[in-house]
């Protein structure tokens, strides 16, 4: 890859983890009209499904890594970022999985769909630790809301991609070379 191109992949790699964070808060703001504690529509995750499907596996982990350490800085609450954390963990394994062995399969919605509900799991696990596992509760609600948030998420990223596909610069910036795991997913390398 040359310097050129190393230069415009990182600018875009910094473009979606600012974007993903000025998403985070915009999401943390509006949480607070939810009656329910926790509760987020996941705007940030436009940004990272969208990033899943131009960007190969290093490049998508250093987005998601980026984007929850830097809004939980900003935030500044430990146990929201370690929530935070293992919800898109959790939910990038996920979704990223599903890309590379269901793509043809699973539309960008059902990915969505299973990225959000993968998120609440992950924060769940991650809450049983501390409140114990009298939390587990709250998936008979996260859920239908992961659901609802992921079909909307899902839906706006459809949109997102028909536009970014129509532009140049995603088409040169984006092509995956030399990604050793990539290849070892597809089945073309040992």
């Amino acid at each position: 890859m040359g310097n050129r191109r190393k230069t415009e992949k990182l600018v875009f790699i910094a473009l979606l983890v600012a974007l993903s964070v000025v998403l985070s808060l915009i999401d943390r703001f509006l949480s607070s009209f939810f009656p329910s504690q926790g509760v987020r529509i996941g705007l940030a995750n436009i940004v990272i499904l969208t990033g899943l499907y131009y960007l190969n596996f290093k490049e998508s982990c250093l987005l998601i890594i980026l984007k929850t350490i830097i809004s939980g800085f900003i935030m500044g609450n430990f146990m929201a970022f370690l929530i935070g954390l293992s919800g898109s963990v959790l939910s990038f394994i996920v979704m990223y999985l599903l890309l590379r062995f269901t793509k043809k399969v699973v539309s960008i919605t059902g990915v969505s769909v299973a990225g959000s509900i993968a998120h609440n799991i992950g924060q769940v696990l991650v809450l049983i630790m501390y409140y114990g596992y009298a939390i587990i509760f709250n998936l008979i609600w996260l859920i239908p809301t992961g659901v609802v948030t992921g079909l909307f998420i899902g839906s706006v990223v459809s949109l997102v991609r028909v536009y970014l596909d129509k532009g140049q610069v995603f088409k040169t910036i984006t092509v995956k070379k030399n990604d050793e795991l990539e290849r070892l997913i597809d089945g073309n390398g040992h």
